[in-house]
């Protein structure tokens, strides 16, 4: 469907005996999107978690701290583990786990907070290491002072001079120093050395040479390093032995204080509770029979209201920033799109959620996105490439980010290798056929390639004006169907005489804007009879009167706005000669290697030396490397842009509540029918 499913609002009321049952029932329907109940209303306060929620969230707290400790929170695991296997050895696996734990996680803590103790014992000995005094030398007088340092300088002369009975010691590279005075010359020393930028460094505690104590030290290091790297693989064999059951059992006990927390989101009384929700229009009656088997008469389904597209009339007020007072009464949006259009609904939602009485944008960009994508590349070897390397993401990868840009590349490079055979005839930046004295695989394979289908193919260095004119068409194709669009929305939502007037309106003007520059391109530019324009003489005059009762129409229906919208339309339609220019800077850049490649480092017409062929080989693969990266980043971000910027402001509103029914989501844990 093109436009969101409809949806109705249905109550459910119960005795609270049977609450928990009907919440059963909800979760296996996945059918109902709940609305909150509001905190304040009056008679009714907020259902309370069931029962089991603090056992199993007791449970939970306890298995993610073990989890933190086990490092499983640094990504996903693999397998599956059955939750009747998870229920019936949970306690079991927690109590064994956490005894292996706890002894490795606290061995490997003592070793750690040792080892920084040694390693800031070993860096405050280090400027003492060279300067050869036992260190029970520094400490234990009562008329002499002590200080050591970094100085720039020997000071031994100047210290000697103000306090003749002064001795210092150097280290052997002559930048640490440590100084003995009479503490009856304190004042003059320290001026000495704040003159010489002395820098103070702590006097270590503790007997014996500092090289000694460094060895010892560096010897305790060893030990403890090898107790962290035996700590570690242990915590390695127990991830492999729990990790999987532990983020099984999370998944699980998630799911129960999930589903045991609900009925903070139902109104509730002494006796009962209500459930405000929607539910798709097409599963009321689904829903209503599993209620009756699951739960029996104890519960009662009313339907309040199926929810109207249409709102009467509101004039576009995208430009206006309102308050948003909250979305929870509004109606979700639920997108029934098929298994293709799907892999681009995050593209959609990257924008926003589709609203409920607008249509989805997601089936055209499946259609004109990779079309798009694949007029930019247009070219069979780039394409053959991005098929391959999207049909591998698609295989591979997970999360809806990843697996857009492998639908992107996938579908893109499919229509890349059609356009870029039957449009084109080129790979690789080269055209099949021979072109002159234009380097080619002909050319390059020392044969005359006959390629079927193909008569007389584009080049995109050398046809620039057909290839303009062609991405102009399409530009007024696009907004044409993008107009058409918002005339539907318009129409389902505010009636068809303002979709007349705010949609219909430019797209009149877009028409007649159309006439008009095929008549400015065939008068000014070139001329177009051979084309099979017809009535070419009479563009104008149809230009204006499309164009003239279009900006009328527009006025009426959107005010002055529309008079500063009209140069916007014409930037626009222009912004699509990218589709030619991106295509252009793709050819001219594999042009340029190939050309240095095959024709000025070696010259394929000719004998060619094995060493240059090498290099030839090496610069022609960097590249086509290069142009394949340029390739996905242009080409995709240039045509999502004209989706985005050009198309969707013709049409698209957004804004609109994603349907999130009561569901439970497994990912590692399996059940079987029953459990």
């Amino acid at each position: 469907m093109l436009i969101p499913e409809e949806m109705s609002r249905i109550i459910i009321v119960g005795s609270k005996e049977s609450m928990k049952k009907t919440i059963e029932v909800l979760y296996k329907s996945e059918s109902i999107h709940v609305i909150d109940f509001p905190a304040d209303e009056q008679g009714f306060s907020l259902g309370s978690p069931l029962p089991e929620s603090s056992e199993a969230s007791k449970k939970l707290l306890k298995l993610r701290a073990l989890e933190k400790d086990l490092g499983l929170t640094n990504g996903p695991v693999k397998g599956t583990v059955p939750v009747s296997k998870i229920k019936a050895e949970l306690e079991m696996s927690m109590e064994e786990l956490d005894k292996e734990l706890g002894a490795v996680i606290e061995a490997k803590a003592k070793a750690a907070a040792r080892l920084n103790e040694l390693q800031i014992e070993k860096k405050s000995l280090e400027p003492f290491v060279k300067i050869e005094l036992p260190l029970e030398l520094y400490k234990g007088y009562y008329t002499i002072g002590v200080i050591a340092g970094h100085v720039n300088g020997d000071p031994t002369s100047d210290i000697k001079k103000v306090s003749p009975d002064a001795e210092v010691f150097a280290s052997k590279d002559g930048k640490n120093f440590a100084i003995f005075y009479p503490l009856k010359d304190a004042n003059a020393v320290q001026d000495i050395l704040v003159k010489k930028g002395f820098v103070e460094v702590q006097i270590p505690s503790g007997k014996g040479m500092p090289s000694d104590r460094v060895k010892e030290i560096d010897e305790e290091i060893l030990k403890l390093q090898a107790s962290l790297e035996e700590s570690t693989k242990k915590l390695d064999e127990i991830r492999e032995k729990f990790g999987l059951t532990v983020a099984a059992a999370d998944e699980q006990l998630s799911i129960e204080v999930q589903v045991a927390e609900t009925p903070l989101r139902f109104g509730t009384t002494p006796h009962a509770f209500i459930i405000d929700g929607w539910v798709p229009t097409a599963d009321v009656d689904k829903l209503r029979r599993a209620l009756e088997e699951g739960v029996g008469d104890k519960v009662f389904l009313d339907v309040l209201e199926t929810a109207k597209r249409f709102e009467g009339h509101a004039h576009d007020t995208g430009h206006i920033q309102l308050i948003d007072y909250g979305k929870k009464d509004e109606t979700p949006s639920k997108q029934s799109n098929n298994r293709t259009v799907k892999k681009f609904e995050f593209l959609t939602e990257m924008i926003s959620t589709p609203k409920y009485n607008e249509i989805d944008p997601s089936f055209v960009l499946a259609i004109t996105f990779p079309l798009f994508f694949g007029l930019m590349v247009g070219d069979v070897g780039y394409g053959i490439a991005f098929a391959s390397l999207g049909a591998l993401g698609l295989k591979k990868c997970r999360s809806p980010e990843w697996r857009t840009i492998a639908t992107m590349l996938f579908f893109g490079g499919i229509w890349a290798i059609i356009i870029g055979y039957f449009m084109f005839g080129e790979a690789l930046g080269m055209h099949f056929e021979p072109m002159g004295d234009e380097l080619t695989w002909s050319t390059l394979l020392h044969t005359n390639i006959d390629m079927p289908f193909i008569s007389e193919p584009f080049s995109k260095l050398h046809d620039v004006k057909i290839l303009l004119f062609i991405s102009l068409m399409i530009g007024f194709a696009h907004l044409a169907m993008g107009f058409g669009i918002g005339f539907y929305n318009k129409t389902i939502r505010y009636g068809l005489k303002h979709a007349v007037m705010e949609k219909f309106s430019w797209l009149l003007i877009l028409i007649g804007g159309w006439f008009l520059l095929i008549y400015i391109i065939d008068m000014l530019v070139a001329p177009l009879d051979s084309w099979g324009f017809p009535l070419l003489d009479m563009y104008l005059y149809i230009s204006l009167a499309m164009i003239i009762p279009g900006v009328v129409m527009a006025y009426l229906g959107e005010g002055g706005g529309a008079l500063l919208e009209l140069p916007g339309l014409m930037s626009n339609v222009m912004s699509y000669t990218r589709l030619t220019a991106i295509g252009m800077s793709k050819a001219g850049l594999a042009f340029a290697f190939n050309t240095l490649a095959f024709e000025i480092i070696i010259d394929v017409t000719k004998e060619v030396d094995i060493v240059f062929a090498i290099v030839a080989l090496a610069v022609f693969i960097v590249g086509q490397l290069m142009v394949f990266i340029l390739g996905i980043i242009s080409a995709g971000m240039h045509s999502i842009r004209l989706h985005y910027v050009e198309l969707f402001q013709k049409f698209y509103e957004g804004g609109g509540v994603k349907f999130d029914p009561l569901r439970i989501v497994r990912k590692i844990t399996t059940e079987k029918a029953g459990e």
